[in-house]
C-alpha cells in the first residue's frame, strides 16, 4: 500500500514539475520571440549576453548556501525547529553576501565595460535583481528540500511568468531595449514576496539564527560554490565566448535564440535531478544508497532511450515552426547550432540527472572538480573553435563538454562512490 501512494506521489510530483517545466520553456520562448519581434537581433543578442552573466554572478551573491539547505534539510526534516534554524540561517548568509556582490558590481562595472555602453546599461539594470535572485533560489531549495514539489513547481514557473508579462509591457511602451533587463530585478521581487508569504503562512519560517549553521552554511557552500559556477559557466561558456570574440550581438542574438530551445531540452534532466536529489541523501544515510542508484539507472534507461530523441525532434520541429511563424528566416539557421547540443545533451541525458550526487553524498569538492575539468575544457574549445568556424564553433565546443561531463560522471562514481551510473 505505501509502495503505491509513494508510486502515485511520484507521477503526480513529475506530472507538476514538468508541467512547471513546459511553462519556463514556453516563457522562455515567448520571452526570446517578443524581443525578437518587437527588436532586432542585436538587442536580442544583449538581452541573452546579460541573462548569462545574471545567472553565472548569481552563484557568488548566493554562495551556495541553497545547496546546503538542499543537503540539509533532507537529513533533519523530521525536526521542523532545526529546518526553520537551518533556513534562517541560510538566509541571513545569502543576503549579506548578495548585498556586498551588488554594491561591488555596480562600482566597478563603469570600468569593466567602458566599450560597451548599451550592455553596461543592460547589465546595471538587472544586478540590483540578483539580490531577491539569491534569496529565491534559497527559498525555493527549501521547498525542494522538503520534497513540496508542487509549490516548487508553482513558484519556479511564476518567476517566468513575470518576467514575460513584464517584457511584454515594456515591448509596448517601446522602452529601448538595453532597459529589459530591470524585468529581473522586478520578476524576482514579486516572487520573493509571495514565496515568503507562503512560507510563513505555512509556519515555515523561523526568526532564530544559529551561528553553527551559519558556520555550516558557508563551508558547505564555499566548497560546493566552484561546482555551481562551473555548471553555470558551462551552461553559458558559448555565450560569453562570442561576447569577447566576436563582439557581434546580431550573431550572437541568432545563436543565443537558438540556444534557449536546448536550454528548455536540457531543463528536462534538471527536474528529474531536482526529484532525485533529496532521495540520493537519504538513500545515501539510510544504507539503501546502491540499490536506489540502481533502480533510478534502470528507470532512466527505460524511459529516456525513447523519450530524448522523440523531444529533441519536436523541438527542432517546433524552433521551424516559430521561425516561420515570427518571419524571420535569419533564425532558421539556428537549427543547426540546436541539432549539434540537442543530439549531445540526448546522448548524456542519464549522466545529467546523477549531476549533484557526490554533493548528495557529502563529496562536494568531488563535484567541484568533475565540473571544473569540464568548464575549462568547454573554454578551451570555444575559444579555438569560435576562431576557426565562428557560431558553428560555439555550438561544437558546447556538444563537446556534455560529453566530457558524461564521462567525468561515471568514472567519478565509479572511483569515489563505488556504483556504475
Amino acid at each position: 500500500m505505501n509502495q503505491r501512494i509513494s508510486g502515485e506521489k511520484l507521477h503526480k510530483d513529475l506530472i507538476w514539475n514538468y508541467g512547471s517545466l513546459a511553462i519556463m520553456s514556453i516563457s522562455g520562448l515567448l520571452l526570446n520571440c517578443l524581443v525578437a519581434l518587437l527588436y532586432n537581433a542585436s538587442i536580442v543578442g544583449i538581452f541573452n549576453r546579460t541573462y548569462a552573466w545574471y545567472c553565472i554572478l548569481s552563484q557568488i551573491t548566493v554562495l551556495g548556501t541553497h545547496m546546503s539547505v538542499l543537503r540539509l534539510i533532507p537529513e533533519y526534516k523530521k525536526d521542523i525547529e532545526i529546518c526553520k534554524q537551518i533556513i534562517t540561517s541560510a538566509l541571513a548568509v545569502s543576503m549579506i553576501c548578495s548585498i556586498i556582490c551588488v554594491v561591488l558590481m555596480e562600482l566597478f562595472l563603469p570600468f569593466i565595460l567602458i566599450d560597451s555602453p548599451l550592455f553596461l546599461k543592460s547589465m546595471q539594470f538587472a544586478i540590483p535583481g540578483l539580490f531577491f535572485f539569491s534569496i529565491n533560489k534559497v527559498l525555493l531549495n527549501y521547498l525542494n528540500g522538503f520534497l513540496y514539489m508542487k509549490s516548487y513547481a508553482v513558484f519556479q514557473s511564476l518567476r517566468y511568468v513575470f518576467m514575460i508579462g513584464i517584457v511584454f509591457f515594456m515591448g509596448i511602451m517601446k522602452i529601448d531595449g538595453e532597459y529589459l533587463s530591470a524585468c529581473y530585478f522586478l520578476s524576482e521581487f514579486m516572487l520573493f514576496v509571495l514565496m515568503f508569504f507562503y512560507l510563513y503562512c505555512s509556519r515555515l519560517l523561523g526568526r532564530r539564527i544559529k551561528l553553527k549553521y551559519i558556520i555550516e552554511h558557508i563551508r558547505f557552500g564555499l566548497s560546493i560554490l566552484p561546482a555551481n559556477m562551473v555548471v553555470e559557466l558551462n551552461t553559458k561558456v558559448d555565450i560569453v565566448c562570442l561576447g569577447f570574440i566576436l563582439q557581434d550581438d546580431y550573431w550572437i542574438g541568432i545563436y543565443s535564440f537558438a540556444v534557449i530551445f536546448t536550454e528548455g531540452f536540457y531543463q528536462l534532466y534538471i527536474v528529474i535531478r531536482k526529484f532525485y536529489n533529496p532521495k540520493l541523501t537519504e538513500s545515501y544515510f539510510d544504507g539503501d544508497f546502491i540499490r536506489e542508484v540502481a533502480e533510478m539507472k534502470n528507470t532512466l534507461k527505460r524511459y529516456l532511450r525513447i523519450l530524448s530523441p522523440l523531444i529533441l525532434f519536436l523541438i527542432i520541429l517546433g524552433y521551424y515552426i516559430i521561425c516561420c511563424i515570427i518571419n524571420h528566416k535569419e533564425y532558421s539557421i539556428g537549427i543547426e547550432f540546436l541539432m549539434i547540443i540537442g543530439i549531445s545533451i540526448a546522448i548524456n541525458g542519464g549522466k545529467i540527472v546523477f549531476g549533484n550526487i557526490f554533493s548528495q553524498t557529502g563529496f562536494p569538492l568531488y563535484e567541484s572538480f568533475i565540473n571544473l575539468i569540464t568548464v575549462i575544457t568547454n573554454f578551451i574549445l570555444n575559444i579555438v573553435f569560435i576562431l576557426h568556424w565562428g557560431v558553428h564553433g560555439a555550438a561544437l565546443a558546447t556538444a563537446i563538454s556534455y560529453m566530457i561531463y558524461g564521462i567525468g560522471i561515471t568514472y567519478g562514481t565509479k572511483k569515489r562512490l563505488k556504483i556504475q551510473i
